[in-house]
C-alpha cells in the first residue's frame, strides 16, 4: 500500500513541527519558519505543482513575519519593564553578591555563578576572576545579562 500526502498537507505539518520547535529553542525566531511553512502550505493547496514558488512563498513569509512581528510579539510575550532599570529586576535582588569563575573585561559580556547557574555578565570595570562582585541591575536589552561592579570599588 502506498501512501503519498499533498504537498500542502506536508508544508501545514511542517509548520506545525516548527512552531512545536520553538517550544524546546528559546529566542523567539523559530516559529517565523513556521509561519512561512504555512504560507507554503496555502500556496502548494492552490498550485500544487509550482515547487519553486512554494519555497519562494516560504522564504517570503518567513522573512517577512519575522522582521515585522517579532519586535511586536515579543512585546507582548516577553513583556518589558517602565521606569527606572533598578525597578522591575524580577526576583535577583539589587546588591546580592557572585563570584566570578573567570575575568571579566570591562564592557565585555562573561560569565558570573548566580543562585548555581551561570548567568552573562558585564562590567563598567575589570574584574578578575575569583573575585566578589555585586550585582547593580540588568542588562535592559538582555534581561539575563547582569550588570556587576567589583565590591571593592566604589
Amino acid at each position: 500500500m502506498d501512501i503519498t500526502f499533498s504537498p500542502w498537507l506536508l508544508w501545514f505539518l511542517a509548520g506545525i513541527a516548527v512552531m512545536l520547535a520553538e517550544l524546546a529553542v528559546p529566542g523567539f525566531v523559530i516559529i517565523f519558519f513556521g509561519l512561512g511553512c504555512w504560507g507554503a502550505s496555502i500556496a502548494a493547496f492552490s498550485f500544487p505543482d509550482a515547487y519553486s514558488a512554494q519555497v519562494a512563498v516560504f522564504v517570503i513569509v518567513s522573512v517577512a513575519s519575522l522582521l515585522t512581528l517579532r519586535k511586536v510579539a515579543m512585546r507582548i510575550f516577553v513583556g518589558g519593564s517602565e521606569g527606572r532599570e533598578t525597578e522591575d529586576m524580577g526576583n535577583i535582588p539589587l546588591g546580592a553578591r557572585v563570584t566570578l569563575d573567570q575575568d571579566l573585561e570591562a564592557g565585555r559580556v562573561g560569565r558570573v555563578r548566580f543562585r548555581g547557574a551561570m548567568w552573562d555578565a558585564v562590567s563598567e570595570e575589570r574584574i578578575p576572576a575569583g573575585s566578589d562582585a555585586e550585582i547593580t541591575g540588568v542588562d535592559k536589552t538582555n534581561h539575563s545579562c547582569l550588570k556587576i561592579k567589583s565590591v571593592s570599588s566604589g
